[in-house]
């Protein structure tokens, strides 16, 4: 009797922000080498609330691979999308391809080959040599009501940084590592010339009142200057700025107000290894559950969003995706 293969033919689906990137149409100059072919199926993005409708024609029309050719907010919302509504039976492999302003997801979990023929001759194979399965965090009660996953939550010094950067650098045609470093080095540059001053609100070096909670205990209250999680396993900068012990796909760091010597411990935070020394106040862990209580705004994948009233952000790994590294 022969035998019946059961193999699924891979498809390409490719969405196209045009605004990523500040309107560098990568992703444009991508559709237009495969506009051609009728087995890739293209979006171009020009409302957000078109998404989910046209997930699901992308899932009946038989896409198995999902290419995203935008920054970081639009892989958040699609990532949301596939999460809690669930479009496609099966779900999809994702390609995050490098054409945002930061691709802090991208940098990690991105299509290494930046060559737009080679990003092109892919799509059209989709024969993936090397995928990586990464959980989202799930961020279950903003102020709005509206439910997000994502691969990066912060708060305090870390939100503002993210903002400063965005309308400082970004807005003005600075993009990437550059603006990012730009940004870090500014923050610094004025710890260290100037004391910080808490209701200073130019300044990243302020307090910020955060309360940090796991399952079963609660690690930090009162001022701190930032928190972040992350199921990432670099942020930007290529920094690793997380260690400590426990269980779960979230990786969270809470770093104290007053600030820590920055000269003393900024390289061992950003790139210690797993035994390095760490300053006082500092705290590092994993989880699957994270709860924060502030009135801070939250920076997810570059978007921002306000805390819950009354209660703690309750965070929480979401499901896993499998990534198209190449």
């Amino acid at each position: 009797m022969a035998r019946v293969s059961t193999a699924i033919t891979k498809r390409a689906g490719l969405i196209v922000n045009p605004r990523a990137g500040r309107g560098a149409g990568k992703g444009l100059a991508l559709a237009e080498k495969l506009k051609d072919d009728p087995l890739i199926k293209i979006l171009i993005l020009e409302q957000f609330g078109q998404l989910e409708s046209e997930l699901r024609k992308m899932a009946t029309e038989g896409v198995t691979d999902l290419f995203i050719s935008s920054g970081d907010g639009t892989i958040q919302a699609i990532l949301t999308i596939l999460a809690e509504h669930r479009p496609f039976s099966t779900p999809p492999r994702v390609g995050l391809l490098p054409h945002g302003t930061t691709n802090l997801s991208a940098r990690d979990l991105g299509f290494r080959n930046r060559s737009l023929d080679a990003q092109a001759d892919f799509l059209r194979k989709c024969e993936a040599l090397d995928v990586i399965t990464r959980h989202t965090i799930r961020c279950a009660n903003p102020a709005d009501g509206m439910v997000r996953h994502g691969m990066f939550v912060g708060t305090g010094a870390v939100a503002e940084a993210t903002r400063y950067c965005q309308t400082a650098f970004n807005e003005q045609g600075m993009k990437g590592q550059l603006a990012v470093a730009t940004t870090l080095l500014r923050g610094v540059a004025q710890h260290l010339l100037s004391e910080p001053q808490p209701g200073d609100d130019t300044r990243f070096d302020r307090p910020f009142a955060i309360t940090v909670e796991t399952e079963d205990q609660r690690l930090t209250d009162g001022p701190q200057l930032l928190q972040m999680s992350t199921t990432l396993s670099q942020l930007v900068l290529g920094a690793r700025p997380f260690w400590g012990g426990g269980h779960g796909m979230i990786r969270t760091t809470v770093l104290p107000f007053p600030v820590p010597s920055v000269l003393r411990w900024i390289l061992p935070v950003m790139y210690g290894g797993a035994n390095r020394a760490t300053p006082p106040g500092a705290v590092s862990f994993r989880s699957d559950e994270v709860k924060v209580t502030t009135r801070t705004m939250f920076v997810i994948d570059g978007e921002f969003f306000q805390p819950p009233e009354n209660e703690p952000l309750q965070m929480n790994t979401g499901p896993s995706f499998s990534f198209i590294k190449g």
